[in-house]
Order: structure tokens, then sequence, then C-alpha cells
């Protein structure tokens, strides 16, 4: 029974031989590899996904939601210039192949004279002037022989040249027995029918140059500034109730003398025949005037989530860029606010894809995949 101590005593010797430390200090070094590997791997996801381009909501920007100056004016069409065609001679008209509200080109026949009388003057001139050929040649023989004064060959060499000059006005006049188009025109209307005697001068046929037409508009005295620039308007024709289809129009010119009663100048524009639509002179005309998209500091207007600022407090937009798929700032004006709740920006040219959504996460040239939804 006495050994039991000592055994007892043995055991206890040898536990405290046995150190708690090394099983600590093992615990700790399995806890740090392992707190390392879980971060190494969660290093790895993080580059995993910066390296994938974010998912951007884009506005496509058009030079429609251009804000400058849209206002319409109710204008009319007018020829270029309208002619009253008349011949310069008299004489019955015998042809005339016009039709009313047709157009004619350059050169075509509008009227023609019975020319009878004027081709025998022509050949009656021609004889005359041969006849003063040979007696002009006669006068110069005797004048060389010395048997005819000098005075008689003046009055015969005059006579000659006095032919030349009948002859001349002889086929002049034949010519003015046919009236011909002097440029591509609209037949507004006949004024003496075929086969009537007319004088000289006599007004036959009315016609108009449309190879273009001219639009004219009376703008109000406020705006008139804007032509000491005409670069910047854009001005579009919209006929009836089409105005998905406008036609665009070119400054011509303007008046500096105001109406005397409406205190407003006209303003003339140009518009190219269109061909296949019917347009005429005196037809009524909605223009829509604003200012040209493509000026530095027109505005635009875009939804207010595309908006950001830099760290100075400036705004600016970000820009898609298809090419490289990447997005970079773009620094623009704001001017106010629409009724639609969109803003008024300066500084893009109308063309551009911007992000509407999420701005504060975006920096120059990051990766970027426009979003097309779920």
């Amino acid at each position: 029974m006495r050994q039991h101590p000592a055994s007892f005593s043995g055991m206890h010797a040898h536990a405290k031989s046995v150190s708690p430390i090394p099983l600590r200090n093992d615990c700790i070094t399995l806890a740090i590899l392992l707190y390392a590997t879980l971060l190494l791997s969660s290093c790895g996801g993080n580059d995993k996904a910066a390296m994938e381009p974010r998912a951007v909501r884009l506005y496509q920007v058009s030079s429609n939601n251009n804000f400058q100056a849209a206002r319409h004016f109710v204008g009319r069409v007018d020829a270029v210039n309208t002619v009253d065609l008349s011949f310069q001679v008299s004489g019955r008209i015998i042809d005339m192949p016009v039709h009313q509200g047709k157009f004619v080109a350059k050169g075509t026949l509008i009227a023609a004279l019975d020319s009878s009388d004027y081709q025998l003057a022509v050949r009656e001139a021609e004889l005359q002037l041969e006849q003063a050929s040979r007696d002009l040649e006669r006068t110069r023989t005797l004048l060389e022989r010395g048997t005819l004064p000098q005075a008689n060959f003046d009055q015969a060499e005059t006579a000659h040249k006095l032919r030349k000059v009948a002859l001349v006005t002889a086929q002049r006049n034949l010519a003015y027995t046919r009236i011909l188009a002097p440029f591509d025109a609209l037949v507004t209307r006949r004024l003496v029918d075929p086969f009537t005697n007319v004088p000289a001068g006599a007004q036959i046929v009315r016609v108009q140059n449309v190879e273009e037409f001219r639009v004219h508009i009376n703008v109000p005295e406020n705006l008139m500034a804007t032509l000491e620039s005409p670069g910047r308007l854009m001005a579009e024709a919209i006929f009836g109730n089409d105005s998905e289809h406008p036609l665009p129009l070119k400054y011509h010119e303007h008046e500096t003398e105001p109406n005397s009663v409406a205190q407003s100048y006209r303003v003339t524009f140009s518009l190219a025949r269109q061909h296949g639509k019917t347009i005429l002179p005196g037809m009524t005309v909605t223009v829509r005037v604003s200012e040209a998209s493509n000026r530095p500091d027109a505005m635009i207007d875009i939804p207010q989530s595309a908006l950001d600022s830099d760290a100075e407090g400036n705004f600016r937009v970000w820009v898609y860029q298809p090419k490289k798929s990447v997005v970079t700032a773009q620094p623009v004006k704001v001017h106010g606010v629409t009724k639609q709740g969109h803003a008024l920006v300066a500084g893009l040219s109308g063309n551009e894809q911007v992000v509407s959504a999420g701005v504060q996460l975006l920096h120059d040239n990051m990766p970027v995949t426009p979003f097309n939804g779920f």
C-alpha cells in the first residue's frame, strides 16, 4: 500500500514535465496560416472582380434634344423671281405649247409668232447686202484706176456697212418671234390665247423661277441679333403636319427696315427644289428656327442622373467610347432644368452616349459594358 503514493508522485512528476506551451504555439501557427489563406483568397477574388468591366446604363444624346431657340414662324413660299415674258416684235401667235401649272426646262419653247414676214425680211437684207458688196467692189476698182472720186467710194462703203447692219437686225427680229424659257420655270399663267395678234412688248406668259424656292418669315426685333452670325441658325420647313420630315432651309438674306405696323423684319431662306414633293409658290409653311446643335455652347437636355462633379465641384458627364469600351470624363456647363426634369447642359456635340446611372463610381478610361437589361 505504500507504493501507491510513490506511483502517484511519479505520474504527477511526469505530468509536470509535459509543458502546455508547445501545444499553444501550434494552435496559434495554425490559425495564422488559415487567416493568411483566407486573406490571399479574398485578394485574388477582388483582383478578378476589378478586371471585369462594370455594367452601365447609357443614354443616347441626340441633336434632337437641342434646346436652343426652337421657335416656330408662319412662312410663305415664293419663287426666286416672277417674270412676264413678251415678244420684242409684233405678230400673230401660232404656237403656245406650254400648259399652266407645268414645269419647263431652260430653253423650252414657250410661244412662237408667225415668222413668215420676218424670214422674208432676212432674205431681202441678204440680197441687199450682196448688191452692196458688188457695188463696193466696182467703186474700189474705179478708185484704183483714178476714174472715181474718193467721196463716191466712201458712200459705197457706208452703204455696204448699213446693209450688214440691216441683215443683223432682220436676223435678230426673226429670232424674237420665239420665246424660250430663260430658266427652269413653272408656267403660272397664260396671259393671251393662241392665234392672237399681239404688239411688241405685250405680256404673253407668266413664269416663275423654281430652280429653288424662297421662304419668307417675319421675326421680331429681339431675334435680329442672331442674324449677325447666320451660321448659328438652323431652319427647317414643315409642310402640313409632317413634322417628322422637315426640309432643311439655308439663310439667304434679311431686310433691315422693319414692317411699319408689326415692327418685324423679313428674313428669307432658300429651299432646294424637292423632286417628288409638290411645293408651289404661294404655299404657307411652318418654319422652325433654332440654333445649330454643333455649336460648342448649344444646350442639350440629358437626365440629371447623368451629371457628376469632379474634386473641384465642376460638372461633368461620362461619355462611353465604344471602340475601346471605356468611359471618359467630358466637362459640361449646367444652364437649368427642363419641365420634364432633364438638365440643360452645354459642352456636348449631340451624338454621344453618356452614362445615366452610378456615375459616382466611375473614373477615366474605366472598362465598362453597356447594360441591356436583365
